[in-house]
């Protein structure tokens, strides 16, 4: 009979423990078929990623994401804005962090260095600079719309 309970409790725990490796987000769903190269297939995950984040940096990785996909695809514009995108939300996450570590260090570096030569390569393709100061208008608008409905609905009526 203890060899039965024994028996049940470790199959017990493999499932769980099966189970717990196994799940997967919208995010990592996108971030997996980004990574195969999968951009169509990964774009419902990101934009549900982005409309419904768990976490800021969820959606700035998800933003991150949709401008590897866009560049990719040679959507100059499109790639520019989805960085710029991530930059202000990654740098607001930044900002934000009460508990400074490595981890803020490096989203710091990402926030302040990479994302920003990113842009900086981007741009030109982009056209005009009244293009890009669209797109930065635009973003920002667009972001600034979402904090305001998320965190301070009274506002944003």
């Amino acid at each position: 009979m203890k060899k039965m309970i024994v028996l049940v409790a470790i199959i017990a725990m493999g499932l769980m423990l099966a189970g717990c490796g196994t799940h997967m987000n919208e995010l990592d769903k996108g971030h997996a078929l980004v990574k195969e190269g999968n951009c169509a297939e990964a774009a419902p995950y990101l934009e549900d990623t982005i409309a419904q984040p768990e976490d800021i940096l969820d959606l700035a990785y998800a933003y991150f994401l949709k401008g590897k996909c866009a560049e990719k695809a040679g959507d100059a514009a499109l790639a520019y804005e989805n960085y710029y995108a991530a930059k202000i939300v990654s740098c607001y996450a930044v900002a934000h962090d009460t508990h400074v570590n490595l981890n803020t260090y490096g989203r710091s570096e990402f926030c302040q260095k990479i994302i920003p030569e990113m842009l900086a390569k981007i741009a030109p393709d982009v056209g005009e600079v009244s293009k890009v100061e669209a797109i930065v208008d635009k973003v920002d608008a667009t972001l600034n719309a979402r904090y305001m409905e998320r965190f301070n609905p009274a506002l944003s009526k």
